[in-house]
């Protein structure tokens, strides 16, 4: 197993609980999106395989220990014929860190359309970037990051591509987790580099507080999935983050809003 795939899934615990393994050196914060898409791995594994994830959200109360496992309790809220509903409690050392609902359904038939992306480089043609700051949680030698901010309308977009380069042997639903995992690397940057800061200049305080995704279509994660992201608001020492994400066609498959704190340093 590579070790992203263990990352990403969860092992059964005590009590119908199940155990996410640590994610990075001890006393440094977690990683968010390693806490929420263990969030989800632990819905999944309550689900029939004929239902997937159609939407995550997950609410940041407590930062968390990166060097110790999470505990992620299910409550099952709903099982129905085509959907089902969980809700899922994330604890170390019985302190709550986060909370995530994780919608499910079958598939079904009715209209499908999708929007492109547009004026997106070939990732092949850019360096391998990397994210844009350190990211110890990460296991960078299997996801291939590469990314261009843009600025030449006026507004600030950033286009990040990624892909997963080790095997995610296992259900399906894992390429959705490595997503939900992929998605969150400083996600709240953009809100700071409309006012021409980043997170890595140490200039603001930031922490991610909610974040949703709606799927949309299946996520191949070993192939090319392009992150474009904006930030529309920011007020009150909080910012807010809308993305798209796209496949290796730049198809949309998945839609994400984050909001974060973006509080000055004293």
């Amino acid at each position: 197993m590579s070790v992203l795939a263990r990352l990403l899934d969860v092992v059964p615990g005590d009590a119908g609980t199940f155990v996410g393994a640590e994610s990075g050196p001890a006393e440094k914060r977690a990683y968010g999106g390693h806490l929420a898409a263990q969030a989800m791995a632990a819905a999944c594994h309550t689900v029939d395989d004929d239902k997937t994830p159609t939407s995550l959200h997950v609410q940041f109360l407590r930062g968390g220990d990166a060097g110790a496992p999470v505990v992620y309790d299910v409550d099952r809220v709903y099982d129905g014929r085509t959907a089902a509903s969980r809700r899922v409690l994330a604890r170390q050392d019985g302190r709550l860190l986060t909370v995530a609902t994780v919608s499910f359904s079958a598939a079904a038939n009715g209209p499908e359309h999708a929007v492109s992306a547009t004026m997106a480089p070939d990732p092949e043609q850019l360096p391998a970037t990397g994210p844009i700051g350190p990211a110890p949680s990460l296991p960078l030698d299997e996801i291939d990051i590469r990314y261009e901010d843009d600025r030449s309308t006026g507004e600030f977009v950033r286009r990040l591509w990624w892909r997963v380069t080790s095997e995610l042997d296992g259900q399906a639903w894992l390429g959705q987790c490595a997503a939900v995992y992929v998605t969150d690397i400083y996600g709240i940057d953009p809100v700071l580099q409309v006012h021409g800061h980043t997170m890595t200049d140490r200039s603001h305080r930031t922490a991610t507080t909610d974040s949703s995704i709606w799927f949309h279509r299946p996520i191949r994660a070993t192939e090319w999935n392009l992150l474009e992201s904006r930030s529309p608001a920011a007020a009150r020492g909080r910012g807010l983050v809308t993305l798209n994400l796209y496949d290796a066609q730049k198809v949309l498959t998945a839609t994400l809003v984050q909001e974060g704190l973006a509080i000055v340093r004293d």
